[in-house]
């Protein structure tokens, strides 16, 4: 049962993925100095890591984008094609569907932006490459940005599924949790971070599952 809600999960974000994984091919192509298409000028970062901008905006657009449309992807998106009739009525608690459904998200969040990092990275610690010193300990900023994404993610998931309208207040997760994203990735200590977005991500967690358990889809 478990296996078949991941393939459906799967099936279902494979377009959203595909353009998530293209987008990152043209970011890390981008950074690279590799021409994939002819807007690009073909000079790859001068220094990589070190006040990068242009690696921090191409991950808070990667990875912020695919957090807000897969969380609303799995979430209202089901629920305005009216999926959740026959979803809820298959042989599994509503705690394991959901909990499948965020289990992928979150996989399908952290491994798409989290290729471009590292393959960045491997580009810049090899020798030849740019002509600035490199060690991987310049990259922590990078995966402590990645890392505070998911909380995007749970919080685009969470305005999804709740009964509320639009306009007013159904929208304030995804508003809190991109404050808290953005204070946790500010952070200069990993200590805090980690325990803001742990802490965080465990109260939206609680709170999706009770919103699923009590209400009538």
């Amino acid at each position: 049962m478990h296996k078949a809600l991941v393939i459906k999960e799967l099936r279902e974000s494979a377009g959203l993925i595909a353009v998530a994984v293209a987008a990152a091919a043209y970011a890390l192509a981008d950074l690279t100095g590799v021409r994939l298409l002819p807007i690009q000028n073909g000079m790859p970062s001068a220094y990589p890591f070190v006040g990068d901008t242009t690696l921090t905006m191409y991950l808070c657009l990667l990875a912020g984008s695919l957090a807000i449309l897969l969380g609303f992807k799995q979430s209202a998106w089901e629920l305005w094609q009216n999926t959740y009739l026959f979803l809820l009525h298959r042989p599994a608690s509503r705690t394991a569907i959901f909990a499948t459904k965020l289990v992928v998200g979150i996989a399908v969040l952290l491994l798409v932006p989290g290729a471009l990092i590292q393959l960045y990275a491997m580009w810049a610690a090899t020798p030849g490459n740019h002509a600035t010193p490199f060690f991987w300990s310049m990259t922590a900023w990078a995966w402590k940005l990645w890392f505070a994404f998911p909380l995007v993610y749970l919080g685009a998931f969470l305005s999804g599924i709740r009964p509320r309208r639009w306009f007013g207040s159904r929208l304030l997760p995804l508003a809190t949790a991109g404050v808290l994203a953005a204070v946790a990735a500010a952070m200069p200590w990993w200590w805090l971070a980690l325990a803001i977005v742990l802490v965080a991500a465990a109260a939206y967690v609680a709170i999706i599952f009770h919103t699923v358990q009590t209400r009538n889809f």
